[in-house]
């Protein structure tokens, strides 16, 4: 089965697959796990899980429609009660923090789901970079080693 390009689109921008960025093995491996599920029941999972992974990208925005479009403070205290003196405080960068790390889990169960890296954890970021250095040297035209044993033998035939 194959999930439309709007559902395509998603998992792409939750897992970071910008087609600039991203090594052509791992961006044709992502383009053949979206063309290539194998049931409804799949779909049906990996449909749950985009909605998952929006959820939570939108609570990550701490100054968009859950907060009534309102940058928070950094900190704010309420004060109840005349004897009580009740104080709670809310730290928005404790709770912008909670939920990033809501929403890599959420694109690190994506990335599973698709059998495919997560460019959006940082941790499995750096693994871009190493791919795309090996892609490009291997493009470079010229033999792919340049110390081969036939070398080697003939430079020591010569002495």
């Amino acid at each position: 089965m194959q999930l439309d390009e709007f559902i395509k689109s998603k998992c792409k921008w939750h897992l970071g697959y910008n087609q600039t960025s991203i090594p052509a093995g791992d961006l044709a491996r992502i383009e053949e796990a979206l063309d290539n599920v194998q049931d409804s029941f799949w779909v049906s999972k990996i449909i749950e899980q985009v909605g998952r992974c929006d959820e939570a990208e939108k609570r990550t925005d701490m100054t968009g429609i859950l907060n009534n479009n309102i940058t928070p403070a950094g900190r704010r205290e309420n004060i109840a009660g005349d004897v009580d003196r009740t104080i709670s405080t809310t730290d928005y960068t404790d709770t912008l923090k909670t939920w990033t790390g809501i929403y890599l889990y959420e694109t690190d169960r994506l990335a599973q789901h698709l059998y495919v890296p997560n460019y959006r954890n940082p941790e499995q970021a750096r693994y871009r970079f190493n791919r795309e250095g090996a892609e490009f040297i291997q493009a470079l035209p010229g033999p792919a080693d340049v110390a081969v044993g036939t070398r080697l033998m003939f430079a020591t035939e010569l002495r």
